[in-house]
C-alpha cells in the first residue's frame, strides 16, 4: 500500500488550526461569561450597597482570571478524526479523509485506491481554507467590555437603599480613629519615659537644683553685708518665685481654684471619692486613685476572658462608669488636659471592642494602654504638687531669712550643721526670736517695762478751749449703747466688706501670689472686717 504521507501532514496541520481557533473561541466564550456575572454583581453592589469592598479597581483582574480558568475547563484538544471530517465537509470530499484516518485497521482492496485519491486531493488543498481565523470581531468586542467594566466601576454612583454603605463608614472611621488613638498612645508613653522628672517622693530635678543652690548661699551669707545678702535672697525668690507661678499656671491652677473654694464655702458637690483624690493630689500623693487605676486593669483582663454576654456587659459598664468619674476629676478638677484625653482614649477603646475589622482582645489591650498611660500622666501632677510644695517652703524660708536678715544679718557659718529646709527655718525662727526688743524694758520681744509718771516735771502744755464755731451737720457727742442698730447701712458695708474678701482669694489664686505673700494680704483684709463693725456699734 502507497505511503498516505500527504493526506497524514494535511489532516496534522488542519487539527493544529482547529486546536488554536477552539482555545480562542473558549477563551472569548469564558471572557464573556465572566464579564457579564462581574458586571452583575457589581451593579447589584452599587444599587443595594453590599459587599462593596469586593469591588476595587484592582478586582477586574478577576474577570482575567475567570476567563483563564474556565476556559482551562472548557477546552478539549481535537482528534484526527475531527480535523479530517472538517475536510471532507469545507471540501467537499464525501469523507474521504476521514477514511483515510481508519484506514490502517480498515480490511479490503480498496486501501490502495483511497490512498491514491486521498493524495491526490491533498496536494490541492490548504489548511487556511479548511479553517479561517477571524480573531477581530472577538478582540473588538473583549476590548469594549473591559472598557464598559472600566467606566461602570469608576462612574456608577453608589447606592445605599438599606444603610450599608453608612454603617460601613463608621466602620471604618472606628478603625482609622483606633490606629490614631493607638499611635498617640505610644507617642506620648515614650515622650513621658523619656521626661526628666524626680523620682519617688523627690521633686523634679530642676526645683531640686534650686533649692540646693538657695541653701548653697544661705551657707556664704556675711553677719556684716546686709545690702549684699539682700540682694542675693531677692535673686532667689524671683527665681523660686517664677517657679512656682510658672507650674501654677500651667498645670496647678484649676486644682488651686477648686481648693480655695472648697475652702470658702463648704465644699462643692463631689463624691467623697474625688474628695479624696483632691486632697491627696494636694499633698502629691496619688494613692488612692492609683489604686483605683490598677483594679480597672484587673477588670479589663477578666472582661478579655468573660464568655458569658450578660457578665460581660455588666462588668464592661461598670468599668466605663468609673473611667468616666476619673476623667471629669482629671478635666474639671485637675485641669489635666493629657490625663483627661488618655482616660477618654481608653474608654473609646473600650467601645471600638464590637467595631468590625477589630478583634476585641486587641481594642481592650489598647484600652490597658491608655489606663497606663493615664496614670503616667496622674503622676505628672502629683510630681508638680511636689514641686509646689517645695518650692512654697523654700519661699517661705527665704521670707523668714529676709526678716532675720534685715533686723541683725545673717551668718553663714551658722548654718554649716543645716542639711534641709526644715533646718533653715528653726534656724531663723530662733535668730528672729532671740532679736532685741523695743522700749524702756530689757531684752526680749515686747514694749518694754513701764514708765513711771512724774507730775511736777515742767512742760510747754496750755490750757485751752476751741473757739470753733458750731454748725449744722456736726456730732458734738457720740454715746456708745446696747440694743438694735438701723438697719441697712452696716448690712451693705458687710455684704461689700465680703465680696472684696472673695475677689481677694480669688485674686491670690489668678495672680499665682506665691504663698509667702498670703499670710500678710489676708491679714490685711481681715482688719477691714472690723472697721464697719466698730462704726455700726458707734452710731
Amino acid at each position: 500500500m502507497e505511503k498516505m504521507t500527504k493526506s497524514n501532514h494535511l489532516i496534522t496541520r488542519v487539527q493544529r488550526r482547529l486546536t488554536v481557533a477552539l482555545c480562542g473561541r473558549k477563551l472569548y466564550v469564558s471572557f464573556v461569561c465572566s464579564a457579564a456575572a462581574y458586571l452583575a454583581l457589581l451593579l447589584a453592589s452599587r444599587f443595594t450597597g453590599y459587599y462593596r469592598e469586593w469591588f476595587p479597581l484592582e478586582s477586574v483582574g478577576v474577570v482575567l482570571l475567570g476567563t483563564v480558568l474556565l476556559s482551562g475547563l472548557l477546552f478539549r484538544k481535537p482528534s484526527k478524526e475531527q480535523a479530517a471530517r472538517l475536510i471532507d465537509q469545507k471540501q467537499k470530499t464525501k469523507d474521504l479523509f476521514l477514511t483515510v484516518t481508519m484506514l490502517e485497521n480498515a480490511m479490503g482492496n480498496y486501501k490502495p485506491l483511497v490512498a491514491l485519491d486521498a493524495e491526490k486531493k491533498a496536494e490541492k488543498i490548504k489548511p487556511a481554507n479548511v479553517i479561517r481565523f477571524d480573531w477581530a470581531r472577538r478582540i473588538a468586542l473583549s476590548c469594549a467590555g473591559v472598557v464598559v467594566i472600566f467606566l461602570v466601576l469608576q462612574y456608577t454612583p453608589q447606592f445605599d437603599p438599606f444603610g450599608e454603605v453608612q454603617a460601613a463608614k463608621i466602620e471604618q472611621e472606628k478603625s482609622k480613629e483606633f490606629e490614631k488613638s493607638k499611635k498617640a498612645t505610644k507617642v506620648r508613653l515614650a515622650e513621658l519615659k523619656n521626661k526628666d522628672t524626680g523620682e519617688g517622693d523627690e521633686e523634679s530635678k530642676d526645683v531640686k537644683k534650686a533649692v540646693e543652690n538657695l541653701k548653697s548661699d544661705f551657707r556664704k551669707m556675711t553677719p556684716g553685708k546686709k545690702l549684699k545678702n539682700s540682694e542675693t535672697l531677692a535673686g532667689h525668690q524671683k527665681t523660686i518665685g517664677g517657679k512656682w507661678r510658672k507650674i501654677a499656671e500651667e498645670k496647678m491652677k484649676s486644682l488651686m481654684i477648686k481648693t480655695d473654694q472648697s475652702q470658702k464655702f463648704g465644699g462643692m458637690s463631689k463624691n467623697e471619692g474625688m474628695q479624696k483624690w483632691n486632697k491627696e493630689l494636694q499633698e502629691g500623693s496619688t494613692q488612692s486613685l492609683t489604686k483605683e487605676m490598677d483594679e480597672l486593669k484587673d477588670q479589663l483582663q477578666r472582661l478579655m476572658k468573660e464568655t458569658d454576654p450578660v457578665k460581660r456587659e455588666q462588668l464592661k459598664n461598670e468599668i466605663q462608669k468609673k473611667i468616666k468619674e476619673m476623667e471629669s476629676f482629671a478635666r474639671e478638677e485637675t485641669n489635666s488636659k493629657a490625663m483627661s484625653a488618655a482616660l477618654k482614649r481608653a474608654m473609646k477603646q473600650m467601645q471600638m471592642a464590637k467595631a468590625k475589622g477589630l478583634s476585641s482582645e486587641e481594642a481592650l489591650k489598647e484600652a490597658m494602654q491608655s489606663m497606663d498611660l493615664a496614670k503616667m500622666e496622674l503622676k505628672e501632677i502629683a510630681q508638680s504638687a511636689k514641686d509646689m510644695k517645695k518650692l512654697e517652703e523654700a519661699l517661705k524660708v527665704l521670707q523668714m531669712a529676709k526678716k532675720a536678715n534685715e533686723k541683725s544679718g545673717l551668718d553663714g557659718e551658722a548654718c554649716e550643721n543645716c542639711l534641709t529646709l526644715e533646718d533653715y527655718e528653726e534656724l531663723y525662727a530662733d535668730l528672729m526670736g532671740d532679736m532685741p526688743g523695743e522700749g524702756t524694758g530689757g531684752e526680749g520681744q515686747g514694749g518694754g517695762g513701764k514708765v513711771d509718771e512724774d507730775d511736777s516735771s515742767k512742760t510747754g502744755f496750755k490750757t485751752e478751749k476751741s473757739k470753733s464755731a458750731i454748725t449744722a451737720g456736726k456730732v458734738l457727742l457720740s454715746l456708745k449703747t446696747k440694743g438694735l442698730s438701723d438697719s441697712g447701712e452696716a448690712k451693705k458695708q458687710f455684704s461689700s466688706l465680703l465680696k472684696i474678701k472673695q475677689g481677694m482669694s480669688e485674686a491670690i489664686v489668678q495672680e499665682q501670689i506665691p504663698p509667702g505673700y498670703h499670710k500678710g494680704i489676708k491679714k490685711y483684709f481681715n482688719s477691714l472686717e472690723k472697721q464697719p463693725a466698730e462704726k455700726s456699734s458707734k452710731k
